[in-house]
């Protein structure tokens, strides 16, 4: 148990590492920013195995944002990101995790 502490307080390091360089690349070199967000986006949807899986993926992050494009100011982007989060927790991940509740569920008689 000690091991798995002691990696999890490594990977919270390293993650406030990384968060710390991001936040002063998007301070002082915005366009350096976006550049290493594209890049990354880019690596995640191109890891996904399927070609179909990759497509879809792309088209979401293409709506992703074409919508926040559009925000103006960081407030109004935290706003419509939550908006959108919450609109897909209850339109896609409920019904699904209800249709899996109900799967497992024994049959009530």
């Amino acid at each position: 148990m000690q091991g798995w502490q002691q990696d999890r307080e490594e990977r919270r390091r390293k993650a406030l590492e990384q968060h710390e360089r991001l936040h002063r690349l998007f301070k002082e070199d915005r366009f350096a920013f976006e550049r290493w967000r594209r890049q990354a986006i880019e690596e995640v949807i191109n890891s996904a195995p399927d070609p179909e899986l990759r497509a879809k993926l792309w088209k979401q992050q293409e709506d992703w944002e074409r919508r926040m494009k559009n925000a103006g100011t960081p407030q109004n982007r935290l706003v419509l990101a939550k908006t959108f989060f919450w609109a897909h927790f209850f339109e896609k991940w409920m019904p699904a995790i209800e249709e899996f509740q109900q799967t497992l569920s024994p049959a009530k008689e």
